[in-house]
């Protein structure tokens, strides 16, 4: 059932908060059920959930996105008036078939520039007060006794994958896959996802840290922030360990492999925008783990919200390929991987449409039982690839969650 479907009227409620701790993860009553996204201008930590709906098929987005609309023409807000009002989370999967969730949590704490504030909703019923609905937490839990497996891909196996994929693009099949791995950490005891939240925040402040519906990471992708009319995605693609800086501003394989991204996003907004600026040369954005090749293009769009505007974009040739159906195509036959929502869209979205989406890289997928992590990398698959270096990227791209559960130094 979608979510306008599920009440006749949603009761918000918003306060502001001038006692918030600094660390707002600490406020999380319990060791699941966060829902979670902190970058440099905006920080929110819900729990709760006033209304979740799920999403699947081709038009995924697009039917979230009406449906969001149909929500907020259902909405009253209660309270200061300067927040755009209702705040839902969301996660879709890379592949259609994936399903995709969109939540508006029963209790969110919101950072952003005009302050803090605890916003409440409920449907059909009113709103609970803000600090009223703030419960003594239980104790964070650090994870122990921790140990990792292979995932579906073996490495062998990954590898034998990335050198048919040579192969195939060397004669022509596509110009760029990317092929995606992953590995299992599992746990004597549930993992405890604030835990989880609060060390990639520390260890990984540059990039955009979520957690919804068990799938916590921290991205450095954005792949639509939406403000008004104006939308902003920054586009990752070629990549260098630390240290490599002027190889991989020389490198004629990462280099191409960023123009086929950045050309994949220009060309996805260019039938929504009404203007588009893409700069000429990429950046360097360097990372802990990682430096990467670096885009910022913008695009003024209209009559969209942010949910129309991801559907457009995804999936990018950062984490599908170029031509895009044509990588598609072969990751069916040759990735065994399983991606979930890994490498799909994650963010929020607001009333007025606004809301930032990052492409959920540098995650984990939680079982239902928090026993265990699936953590995902993937790599560029050009037609002059070694597979033996695209493995060892995986690695340090996996590198984030493994070092937020104390697996690498």
């Amino acid at each position: 059932m979608s979510l306008a479907e599920q009440t006749q009227q949603l009761n918000v409620r918003v306060e502001r908060f001038d006692d918030a701790p600094a660390n707002l993860v600490d406020l999380a009553p319990h060791p699941d059920d966060l829902l979670t996204w902190v970058g440099e201008d905006r920080e929110i930590v819900g729990w709760g959930c006033a209304l979740r709906a799920q999403y699947q098929g081709p038009h995924a987005m697009r039917d979230a996105a009406r449906d969001w609309d149909d929500l907020v023409g259902k909405t009253v807000v209660v309270g200061e008036d300067s927040q755009s009002l209702p705040l839902a989370l969301a996660s879709f999967g890379f592949a259609d078939s994936t399903p995709g969730y969109v939540v508006v949590p029963a209790v969110a704490v919101v950072r952003n520039a005009e302050g803090t504030f605890i916003v409440t909703a409920a449907c059909d019923q009113s709103a609970p007060n803000g600090e009223e609905s703030l419960t003594e937490p239980s104790p964070t839990a650090v994870p122990r006794g921790l140990w990792t497996d292979p995932g579906r891909m073996t490495q062998s196996m990954w590898k034998e994958a990335v050198r048919r994929l040579i192969s195939l693009l060397q004669s022509g099949a596509a110009s760029k896959v990317v092929l995606s791995r992953d590995i299992v950490v599992s746990a004597a005891l549930p993992i405890d996802e604030r835990f989880l939240v609060q060390r990639l925040v520390n260890l990984y402040p540059t990039t955009w840290t979520y957690a919804v519906e068990g799938l916590i990471g921290a991205t450095p992708e954005m792949l639509a922030a939406m403000d008004g009319n104006l939308v902003v995605s920054r586009v990752l693609a070629g990549t260098s360990e630390p240290g490599q800086e002027e190889k991989l501003r020389t490198s004629r394989k990462e280099r191409s492999e960023h123009h086929f991204a950045v050309e994949s996003v220009a060309r996805a907004l260019a039938p929504m925008a009404e203007d588009i600026w893409v700069p000429e040369e990429p950046e360097l954005l360097e990372l802990p783990n990682v430096t990467h090749l670096s885009t910022r293009v913008q695009a003024d769009v209209r009559g969209a919200n942010v949910l129309d505007v991801i559907d457009a974009l995804h999936p990018t040739a950062a984490v599908c390929g170029t031509p895009t159906q044509l990588a598609f195509d072969l990751l069916k036959t040759v990735e065994g991987t399983q991606r979930g929502r890994y490498s799909g869209p994650v963010g929020w979205i607001d009333a007025s449409g606004s809301g930032e989406f990052g492409i959920a890289l540098r995650c984990g997928q939680l079982s239902p039982d928090r026993k265990q992590l699936r953590v995902f990398a993937g790599g560029g698959i050009m037609p002059d690839s070694v597979p033996e270096v695209e493995l060892a990227e995986t690695r340090s791209k996996m590198k984030p969650l493994l070092q937020a559960l104390g697996l690498e130094d």
